[in-house]
């Protein structure tokens, strides 16, 4: 299984209940090896299209996402990635174009040249657009073992909750813009 949903005390980032009070399953399989598995359906997509609701929310986006691990050791990392950059940090991410799954960011700190499969030098900030079908497809070349919790933080109309949990991920070919 590649990509699950979270919710409620599975990786402790939400509650179990949407904003309308509908409680949902602890874990939901949003895609298995490599194929769609269950598709988010909010109380109104159910009534409008009837099919069952799973307790998404209004606007049917994942709340906690949790990406399974790969087999990428911690420190085979750079010498895996042999030429090219080291992102330790994406400053922000936005849909550039949602129907092909294309995301745009900012690499932000501690991000690398590397060499050989050794550290060069810092980078200066780079903007970046890449189709999540192309690199979490064909060009993923592996994932790490150890994962990390990103919470969400953000504070535009409300305190946010959800966030993800993630390995790193050794992609061949990334997109920048800049």
């Amino acid at each position: 299984m590649l990509l699950k949903l979270h919710r409620a005390g599975a990786i402790g980032l939400t509650p179990r209940f949407n904003d309308l009070g509908e409680v949902s399953e602890t874990v939901l399989p949003l895609i298995t090896a490599g194929q769609v598995a269950t598709l988010l359906v909010s109380a109104r997509t159910s009534k409008e299209f009837g099919l069952a609701s799973n307790g998404a929310s209004v606007s049917e986006g994942p709340r906690a996402l949790d990406v399974a691990p790969g087999t990428l050791d911690g420190t085979d990392i750079l010498r895996e990635l042999g030429t090219g950059l080291y992102l330790s940090n994406l400053h922000y991410l936005n849909w550039s174009d949602p129907v092909s799954a294309r995301v745009t960011g900012m690499t932000r700190y501690a991000c690398f040249w590397v060499e050989n499969g050794e550290i060069v030098g810092p980078i200066k900030d780079m903007r970046w657009d890449e189709s999540l079908y192309e690199a979490l497809g064909s060009k993923l070349i592996a994932l790490t073992q150890h994962t990390s919790i990103v919470p969400a933080v953000d504070t535009y109309f409300q305190r946010a909750l959800g966030g993800s949990r993630t390995p790193g991920a050794l992609i061949d070919n990334f997109t920048f813009t800049l």
